[in-house]
């Protein structure tokens, strides 16, 4: 019997996080037999791809285990992973997510109830008891409760229809953009967004630190480039259609008004609305060196909306 949905994790590097996700998937409550579980290994230069390979045979489901040609990204991870399946559904989740027992369930029951949904987002949320009250210093969780303009690639159903029309994940964009601008492909083709709050997973509570996030900050070019293939994004996800987030124009204007106040003081006071946005807690015991980290997070990733906008012929601050 051809499974009625395939699961396709990407992967890379995580083997410690991906076993036991491949233990939680065989005990979905939706019968074995009508899934199908695809990973793909973004060429890991650790034990992963052999790790996954030996639970083939021990899981009480379908497993498929593959490997990209060169380590290429997630969005051409998750193409190779549903074209390799002939299943009508394709739902896809992250490595270091732990899905609810009704996950598949009740993404499979939203489908069959609204036929003219072509994709599906379902909750995301911290472990249970934990708290993000008292987190500091360049923590990363994931909490979705509802449908969002990101089409986050961490818990996401896909009609294969959708997929096939629209190609599935933007190959261009690669990392960091590439799931928001499969789902706008998707939308833009014609097809309905559609949210499923059982269908939920757990995703953890990391500490990527300082490093992580400079990172980050210079892949966010590829948010622009998103936003300039997809005008609905733009509209959708940004604190104004110029500006992703308020802090990064309050950035420039600081930046201007020390510039120009060294001449003219009261210029100074541009500077205000982003000290008072982006400052740390003075309680935390970080604070001076976050004074210092933070814009230069900030800046970091202004630049690099900045040097994308003339790329791509839009302008994002």
């Amino acid at each position: 019997m051809n499974p009625e949905i395939a699961v396709v994790v990407p992967t890379f590097q995580r083997s410690e996080k991906l076993l036991p996700l491949l233990t939680s998937l065989g005990r979905q409550s939706l019968s074995t037999g009508r899934f199908e579980v695809i990973v793909v290994d973004d060429c890991s230069r650790d034990d992963t791809f052999e790790l996954a390979r030996e639970e083939v045979t021990s899981l009480p489901y379908a497993l498929t285990v593959l490997q990209t040609p060169v380590n290429s990204g997630p969005a051409v991870a998750r193409n190779i992973g549903w074209q390799s399946s002939t299943a009508p559904l394709i739902a896809f989740l992250d490595d270091d997510c732990i899905p609810s027992r009704r996950w598949l369930q009740a993404g499979l029951e939203a489908f069959q109830e609204q036929p003219q949904t072509g994709v599906i987002q379902g909750r995301t949320h911290i472990p249970e008891g934990s708290s993000v009250d008292r987190l500091t210093d360049w923590f990363v969780w994931r909490q979705i409760d509802g449908p969002t303009p990101y089409f986050e690639g961490a818990n996401i159903f896909y009609r294969r229809a959708s997929l096939e029309v629209t190609g599935g994940f933007d190959e261009e964009i690669g990392y960091h953009g590439e799931d928001c601008a499969a789902g706008w492909r998707v939308l833009e083709a014609g097809f309905r967004q559609g949210y499923c709050a059982e269908a939920s997973v757990e995703h953890p509570i990391e500490q990527r630190g300082f490093a992580w996030h400079i990172a980050m900050g210079l892949l966010e070019s590829r948010i622009v480039h998103c936003a300039a293939k997809h005008p609905g994004f733009r509209q959708s996800a940004f604190w104004r259609p110029w500006a992703y987030r308020r802090e990064d124009p309050a950035l420039l204007a600081a930046l201007f008004g020390l510039l120009v106040g060294l001449r003219f003081r009261p210029a100074l006071l541009l500077a205000l609305p982003y000290l008072w946005w982006r400052r740390p807690s003075v309680r935390n015991l970080n604070f001076f060196r976050l004074c210092l980290q933070v814009p230069a997070v900030d800046a970091v990733r202004v630049a690099a909306h900045l040097r994308a906008s003339l790329q791509f012929h839009v302008l994002v601050l």
